[in-house]
This record gives structure tokens, C-alpha cells and sequence, in this order.
């Protein structure tokens, strides 16, 4: 696993990064890590929460311009800069998303009335290689997770007598729209990417935390809708559920081949980060997965499995 270098050895600062351009925020917040069982850190002269495992989290005022972050834990001080501009100007009507280039505009029949091994399923880990995704207050990486996560769903849709594909099985950078291209070559029935979420910038990174399933159009949310009724059966509220959601993530936007984006909890969460590289977690995380991936691809009634 993959951790950041730290200033100090009793005291990190995970985000945000020195020097980043975080666009116009007036409120931003703070994640990083204290050891030696120390309860008290106070950034910016404030008092931080402190969760059990020494993961720590702060809201902090941002004024346009440089702004400096101070984080104190007895003897030990971090510091951090980073950038807010101003508020951007509005020009023109918002962008358009379009379709992925390389996918027919008509819809692939579900697999229904196939066998689990005339089906092939595409299960990706978001990012990789210089791409890291989130970052944890301990400073562990969203694209570890993610791939840890994916090879569950993989091993555990394999059990169930699927061919499942992962689009990485180490960590290397995969472009974005280069994804989901193999699932379409392969006429694949369906293709899932594994993601660990992060709030905006000036969200709580302590309060926001939740599981949810992002599609992009009908048949997306078809099998966005029967993996989030598992996910959200096991994980019991822990974190909560928010449902299927509509995106527009470029790995999503498929009219022929099935897809949804998975936000499986938030890395940026002191609880969070506990529980995600739980293997335990992640073994019962990627069942579900699978789970819901199942009964997707047999047509089962939802309403049995909540």
C-alpha cells in the first residue's frame, strides 16, 4: 500500500495538498493523522475531531487568494498552503455529455435466459498509476481501495460461475474512456466500476459519508438499482445508503452496454478510512457487488432482497 510522505513523525496532513488549486471555496475541509495516542489537535487554533485511530478532521475558513493551514498535536506543528480563486464567470449554456464514441446508440438485451458462464462481466478499479483518486487521513490512496474491491467483486462473481474481467489487476493508469471500450468489444452484459467517494471541498469530510450507485441512463439504473439493494443490505446503515443516483461519469455514459459507477463509502472519512480497508469489509463488500450484479442478470424481484 501506497502512503504519502509525511513532515512529522507524530503529525500528518493528508489534504488538502501543498500548493493545490482548490477553485473558489470559502470553507474547506482538513483530514490527516496524529499517533502516539495523542487526542488533541487543534488546526488553526481550533479544536479538530479526533477519531480512534488517530485520524483527525477539521472545517477551516478559506479567504480568495493564499491560505495557510496550521495543524498543532502537542509538540508537533504541520503546515500546509493551498490556492482559492474567485468565483468563476458563467458563460454559455452548460456542457453537453455525450455518449461514449465507440458504443451503438441501440441497447444490449439483459442476459437473462443466459447461464452465469455464457456471461461476461467487466468490473474496473477506478484510476490507478499516477491517477491516486482520494486520499485518507492517514494518507492511503482511493485507487487501492478501489482495486482491492474490484477483485473481490471479481473473485466472488467468478464463484457464482461468471467470466469476470477486471481492467486493471495492478496499479497502472487506465484513460477514461479506454474503460469500458474492452466490455464493448467483448459484447459484455454489463460493466461496473469500483469507486471510493470524497465530498467537495468545503463539505465536512466527518459528516459526509454514505454508500450509492450512479448511472447515466434506464439501462444503467436497471443494474445500478439491483447492486445498490445488496450494498445497502450489507453494510446495515453503516455507512447509509442514498440510493441510485444519476451521473454523468464518462465510464457510465453507454446507450448499448449496461453500466454503472459504485461509491462504495467515503476515503475521506475517519470512520471511513477504518472501515474500508477492513478485509473482512471488503470481502463482504465485493459479495454484495457480485450479489446485486446476480440478481441483475436472472431478472430477480428487487422487493426479495431488501
Amino acid at each position: 500500500m501506497t502512503i504519502l510522505p509525511i513532515a512529522f513523525a507524530a503529525l500528518t496532513v493528508a489534504f488538502p495538498r501543498e500548493g493545490a488549486d482548490l477553485g473558489s471555496v470559502r470553507k474547506c475541509y482538513v483530514i490527516g493523522a496524529v499517533d502516539g495516542g495523542e487526542t488533541n489537535v487543534t488546526v488553526n487554533g481550533k479544536a479538530a475531531y479526533v477519531y480512534r485511530t488517530g485520524a483527525w478532521a477539521a472545517m477551516v475558513d478559506v479567504a480568495e487568494g493564499t491560505n495557510e493551514i496550521r495543524a498543532v498535536a502537542g509538540t508537533n506543528t504541520a503546515i500546509r498552503t493551498f490556492l482559492s480563486l474567485p468565483p468563476p464567470e458563467r458563460k454559455g449554456p452548460p456542457p453537453e455529455y455525450p455518449k461514449l464514441p465507440y458504443a451503438l446508440d441501440d441497447a444490449q438485451e439483459p442476459p437473462t435466459n443466459r447461464a452465469p458462464g455464457e456471461i461476461t462481466v467487466y468490473v474496473d478499479a477506478g484510476h490507478g498509476g499516477h491517477d491516486t483518486g482520494a486520499i485518507s487521513p492517514h494518507g492511503w490512496f482511493e485507487k487501492d481501495a478501489n482495486l482491492l474491491v474490484a477483485k473481490a467483486t471479481a473473485t466472488a462473481l467468478s464463484a457464482l460461475g461468471y467470466n469476470a474481467v477486471l481492467t486493471r489487476e495492478s496499479d497502472f493508469f487506465i484513460p477514461l474512456e479506454d474503460r469500458p471500450k474492452a466490455a464493448h468489444e467483448s459484447r459484455a452484459a454489463a460493466f461496473v466500476s469500483i469507486h471510493h467517494n470524497a465530498p467537495g471541498h468545503s463539505q465536512d469530510a466527518v459528516k459526509s459519508r454514505y454508500v450509492s450507485v450512479y448511472a447515466w441512463n434506464a439501462i444503467g439504473e436497471a443494474l445500478a438499482s439491483s447492486v445498490s439493494a445488496r450494498l445497502e443490505k450489507a453494510a446495515d446503515g453503516e455507512p447509509p445508503g442514498k440510493g441510485v443516483l444519476h451521473a454523468n461519469f464518462k465510464v457510465t455514459r453507454s446507450p448499448q452496454v449496461p453500466s454503472c459507477l459504485v461509491e462504495v463509502d467515503f476515503v475521506t472519512s475517519p470512520a471511513g478510512e477504518e472501515a474500508i480497508w477492513n478485509p473482512l469489509r471488503i470481502a463482504r463488500t465485493g459479495k454484495a457487488i457480485a450479489a446485486g450484479i446476480d440478481d441483475w442478470c436472472r431478472g430477480r424481484n428487487l422487493e426479495k432482497v431488501k
